[in-house]
């Protein structure tokens, strides 16, 4: 399994490639850059997307029906089982405590993980929070996220209580 610190410099090395270097994250360019044609599809609703790979032809299959800041994740999540070597499966999972046992919870755990990287890189919101605070609407208007993805990546990243509490005493 990548570490974190694999994804980061994955999620790095293809911004540098990409050009990009502010958000919010085109993953419509990113996806491009590495071969890949993004397609809207009318999936069945909890079928967030797929990756496609059949002779030279690269997909990614977003469900149509999804939020765009869901649609964006998706994306992200997609090259991230793509760049970490995943192989896909179509199972479902239970949410019990047997899944951090399994294979197939730790490939999602680690694309979901390379995804935050892509769209929320530490540097950028780092940089952002400096001059914004802990804007949450204003953040979630430049990186074009859920809120809840915004949340798990300021805290993972201890820059929610960093910035709360310089807010504080400020």
């Amino acid at each position: 399994m990548t570490t974190s610190s694999g994804n980061r410099e994955k999620a790095q090395s293809i911004l540098k490639m990409a050009h990009i270097a502010q958000a919010p994250i085109d993953v419509q360019v990113v996806a491009e850059k590495l071969g890949f044609k993004v397609i809207p599809f009318a999936f069945p609703n909890q079928r967030k997307g797929m990756v496609v790979i059949q002779e030279d032809i690269k997909a990614i299959g977003i469900n149509e029906k999804h939020p765009k800041t869901l649609q964006r994740y998706t994306v992200a999540h997609e090259l991230g089982h793509y760049l970490n070597g995943h192989a896909h499966y179509e199972n479902q999972f239970i949410d019990d405590e047997t899944k951090y046992y399994d294979h197939q919870f730790q490939q999602e755990r680690e694309a979901d993980l390379f995804a935050a990287e892509l769209l929320m890189p530490k540097d950028f919101l780092e940089k952002d929070l400096a001059q914004l605070g802990l804007d949450i609407p204003k953040l979630l208007e430049k990186y074009e996220v859920s809120e809840q993805a915004l949340w798990i990546r300021l805290t993972s990243l201890n820059l929610a209580e960093k910035y709360t509490s310089h807010t504080k005493k400020g």
